[in-house]
């Protein structure tokens, strides 16, 4: 099976007006990833070329005039292009090119082709511009002749073969947009909110991280997957606030938390408790809440399987009541465990700047508040109310996102923040 040859072209032409012709072309011939052709010559067009076009490529009149014309080289041109593809920076321009000018010969040039302009903006999506330049400069990539056939279609290659790579998913460096690498290195690792914002200005997407930098690298890497995104995201802010559980907190201000469904408790008329998936409704009296109803099912059937005991599940007819009170139980300490470990309990952790904590308040399984202070830890302890700044009442999402919060702070590795129980106040 012979392997596949790719023919990486340019062309430097008269203009980009319809009845262009061709002053300059260069093939560039790559099998097995190596170069096994190079040809490059000057065309006469039969006509003039205007003088922009002479500053831009530096093919004076004079040239053009002593070189072959286009069906003195065809034939050579024919050759090395048949059974390979075509690679250019833009194929609606150079293919097509070729395609009228051997189609004025009665020849019908037909190839695959490889655009790297068209396959740049799938692969790096959000770039400002795709131009042959942009693409070099954002990956480092030298041009040694701009606009002459040979330095731009060598150029080519070089991009060519990267974004080969990232077709295939083996590019070995992580890829930024110069406009999110240069805002990346101005947010710092600390915790905080991150605002991005659109071309307009207008913030489309808050996240909260426990490390902005860190986190950004991870929401900006460029991936084809991420296109979305990459393209609405014009520009960033970050926002420290010491304590990764403030920063969900603020960004709760601007997402609202507007459950949908909710698994609560309820009694049979043997006195079994069981769970059950409702409609959320305020003033119901619930423990687990979710957005969406796949997630609440994930949910009940992970707590199903939390419940359930060798001596009754593959057995027929009706439970004791001893194991209707273990069954209960079981229910109970499921629901203790989406509980706040302590009705009373205060969160310290880093502030905004050195010296300064961050504090969350919780009082009677609610989130009362947060704020910050210089103040010692025995200061904070004893009257932790006296430095709270932003109050809640009863705010469900504050305390369903403080809930899971004191959770994950038994796995972090880097502990910011720590709780500890409080008085109960009378």
């Amino acid at each position: 099976m012979n392997p596949i040859r790719y023919v990486i072209c340019d062309i430097e032409a008269t203009g980009l007006h319809e009845d262009k012709e061709i002053i300059e072309i260069a093939l560039v011939t790559i099998q097995d990833g190596k170069v096994v052709d190079v040809y490059d010559t000057l065309v006469n067009p039969l006509g003039k070329i205007s003088d922009y076009i002479q500053d831009l490529t530096s093919i004076s009149s004079r040239q053009i005039s002593e070189a072959p014309k286009f069906y003195d080289i065809a034939d050579s041109i024919w050759l090395r292009l048949q059974d390979a593809i075509f690679v250019s920076h833009r194929t609606d321009f150079d293919y097509d090119l070729l395609k009228r000018k051997f189609n004025d010969l009665g020849k019908n040039l037909e190839l695959k082709t490889f655009c790297t302009l068209k396959v740049s903006q799938t692969e790096i999506p959000g770039l400002r511009s795709y131009s042959l330049d942009s693409l070099c400069s954002f990956f480092n990539i030298k041009i040694k002749e701009r606009h002459r056939a040979l330095g731009d279609a060598l150029a080519t290659l070089e991009l060519f073969k990267i974004l080969n790579q990232l077709r295939q998913k083996v590019y070995p460096k992580k890829l930024y947009l110069p406009q999110h690498e240069l805002g990346m290195s101005k947010i710092p690792n600390r915790s905080g909110l991150i605002y991005f914002k659109d071309t307009s200005g207008k913030v489309f997407k808050l996240e909260a991280a426990a490390n902005m930098n860190q986190r950004l690298k991870e929401l900006l890497l460029v991936t084809r997957e991420n296109k979305d995104f990459l393209m609405r995201a014009d520009s960033f802010a970050g926002e420290v606030t010491g304590s990764p559980l403030i920063a969900e907190f603020k960004r709760l201000n601007f997402t609202p938390y507007r459950p949908e469904w909710c698994i609560c408790i309820k009694f049979d008329d043997r006195g079994e408790k069981r769970f059950t998936i409702q409609p959320f409704k305020k003033g119901v009296k619930a423990f687990w809440y979710f957005e969406q109803l796949g997630d609440a099912r994930r949910k009940m059937k992970s707590l199903l399987r939390d419940v359930e005991t060798e001596k009754y599940i593959y057995r027929d007819g009706v439970k004791s009541k001893e194991e209707i009170i273990k069954h209960n139980q079981k229910i109970e300490a499921l629901i203790k465990s989406a509980q706040f470990p302590l009705d009373d309990l205060i969160i310290i952790g880093e502030g905004r700047n050195l010296g300064e904590k961050s504090l969350i308040l919780i009082r009677s399984g609610h989130v009362q508040g947060y704020g910050f202070t210089h103040a010692h830890r025995e200061l904070i302890l004893s009257s932790p109310e006296t430095y709270i700044q932003r109050r809640f009442n009863k705010h469900l999402g504050v305390d369903q996102v403080a809930k899971r919060y004191i959770k994950e702070l038994k796995n972090m590795r880097q502990k910011s923040d720590s709780w500890q129980g409080l008085a109960v106040i009378n």
